[in-house]
């Protein structure tokens, strides 16, 4: 898998070395309100790094001046219908927010999506609650395409979802 280095960061493969920075972007009550899947423990941390190292689903660490600040995935769709797409997702460390990195690398990710991967679409899903993370799709040039109401189910409580989506 590729690295992709920026002056202000390197977006490298996630290794099981990443699982506790992993794990603790996904521990602090903000993310806990967005994430489907929350680890736990280390343990179901490095499972899911484990899982998800496969060809289908791409998974970078954003790291800072050698430090974990987050990670970012593009899932590429397995259908051959729809292997022109993929779906976007991230998370970032809560010592990190705020600085533009979820922009800077979902910008990046994108980018070698079509460039490298020619991908023709990639979306991206977020809570309508989360104005956080529409505001990062937002401002990498993603377009609302609708609302997918009662979409998640979690907590006893169904959520609805933003779909955003960026097309070449």
């Amino acid at each position: 898998m590729v690295i992709i280095k920026t002056k202000d960061f390197i977006l490298r493969p996630i290794t099981l070395k990443d699982a506790q920075g992993y794990l603790e972007c996904h521990q602090d009550k903000d993310a806990k309100r967005n994430f489907m899947s929350i680890p736990k423990n280390l343990r179901e941390a490095k499972k899911e790094i484990k899982e998800g190292l496969n060809k289908e689903k791409i998974t970078w660490v954003i790291e800072v001046k050698g430090e974990f600040a987050g990670f970012i995935h593009l899932e590429l769709n397995k259908n051959p219908k729809y292997k022109h797409s993929a779906v976007i997702s991230y998370g970032i460390h809560q010592k990190f927010r705020g600085k533009g990195l979820a922009t800077k690398s979902t910008k990046a990710v994108t980018d070698y999506g079509f460039n490298i991967l020619n991908l023709k679409r990639i979306s991206g899903i977020c809570r309508t609650f989360n104005k956080a993370s529409a505001r990062v799709l937002e401002k990498a040039g993603y377009k609302l395409e609708g609302i997918l109401r009662k979409n998640k189910f979690k907590d006893g409580k169904y959520l609805d979802d933003m779909i955003w989506a960026k097309v070449k």
